[in-house]
């Protein structure tokens, strides 16, 4: 059945257009333009554009990604919904194989009633040891032709995977994954330039949460020479996309305002990070499940390891991110950028992204501040 949302300022391509109307069929996008059929949807005059993508995130309201239940994927997805979310990656965390195995059936076997599952993110377990973060240093693992074959076995599930590029087995992970059709983000690292060079020429397309586990310009001893970390390189090389937690915590605003003016809206893609604990008061929880469980705690904003006195994820949502962001004075249609077509580009996921025929109808409409008003999956 035919449905047309009227009244909306579409973001299209990139740029917010003129008041029209959009036709949906079947869960699709059939025109954008003058045509009205079907059932009326009064937009109120507000922008319409695609519902947000987060391809970082591990949980909400209370569950997590690793909980290889119904339950927990279904509140996940539910709880991304009522933020503007349309589309998520699921993200594991480093625990033994078995457990992202089971957190991975899960999500297989999840038919959704909130944001739709985009496949799963891999944090984990092929990170440094050097910047674990809240990682269990005990499961990191140095990747091999025997502990990453769970991956070619899931390859149906998993869109993407962060990846250490200073781990001797980076380089043939990467270029494993690539072969599969996963895009690979690096981070969570101690690397030098030329080792991360080896993993973009191996495929990898993105840095993980940009700012938080990346390294810095350092030597390698006996070396004389300084090279530079994932930090800088990503700051320079346009083939790298940065993740950006845009809470003025793990990226302070000055910060994004550098990441804004090297990389631009093409080059950042915002993800939320979040934890189970995000949607939730202040107080003290757990990340993860079973034996990997770490307690962290909500205060100010923001989730942190209270025994480590570092920060353990975001409880931010991208829409948050998004409307404070445009309160400071950025563009409007770069934001929405960051939030829809950037993500959607970077992972592969071109049935959506954008306020196009074809394309799936899930459409955000805003109000003349960014935030989000309603969020339509028709």
């Amino acid at each position: 059945m035919k449905k047309t949302i009227v009244n909306v300022r579409p973001f299209s391509e990139g740029k917010i257009k003129s008041k029209c109307s959009i036709v949906v069929e079947d869960g699709r996008i059939v025109s954008v333009g003058n045509m009205i059929m079907g059932d009326v949807i009064d937009g109120g005059g507000m922008i319409a554009c695609a519902g947000y993508i987060d391809i970082h995130t591990h949980g909400g309201w209370g569950k997590d990604c690793m909980e290889p239940t119904y339950e927990a994927i279904d509140t996940v997805a539910k709880y991304h919904l009522s933020t503007g979310i349309t589309s998520f990656c699921p993200t594991t965390m480093t625990a033994d194989i078995a457990d992202v195995e089971a957190a991975l059936a899960n999500m297989r076997s999840y038919k959704t009633n909130g944001a739709r599952l985009a496949g799963a993110h891999l944090e984990g377990p092929f990170l440094s040891p050097k910047a674990a973060g809240a990682h269990p240093l005990d499961k990191l693992l140095n990747p091999d032709k025997n502990n990453t074959a769970f991956i070619t076995r899931n390859r149906d599930m998993v869109r993407r995977i962060t990846v250490a590029p200073d781990l001797a087995g980076a380089p043939f992970v990467t270029a494993l994954c690539s072969s599969l059709g996963i895009q690979v983000s690096i981070g969570h690292d101690g690397s030098i330039d030329d080792e991360i060079y080896a993993c973009i020429e191996a495929g990898a397309s993105s840095v993980t949460h940009m700012g938080n586990c990346t390294s810095h310009a350092s030597r390698r001893y006996p070396s004389p020479k300084k090279h530079l970390g994932l930090f800088e390189t990503a700051l320079a090389d346009d083939r790298l996309v940065c993740e950006v937690i845009a809470d003025d915590r793990h990226v302070p605003d000055p910060l994004f305002k550098i990441f804004y003016r090297l990389k631009g809206k093409d080059g950042i893609c915002f993800v939320s990070d979040s934890l189970s604990v995000a949607g939730m008061k202040d107080g003290d929880y757990f990340l993860g499940s079973g034996e990997s469980a770490q307690a962290i705690r909500i205060e100010d904003g923001v989730a942190v390891l209270p025994d480590k006195h570092t920060y353990a994820g975001s409880v931010t949502p991208v829409s948050r991110m998004v409307s404070r962001l445009y309160e400071q004075g950025y563009p409007a249609e770069d934001l929405l950028t960051m939030a829809t077509l950037t993500p959607a580009k970077l992972t592969g996921l071109t049935d959506r992204g954008d306020i196009r025929p074809g394309l799936l109808a899930d459409i955000n409409l805003l109000d003349e501040r960014l935030n989000v008003v309603k969020t339509l999956m028709l």
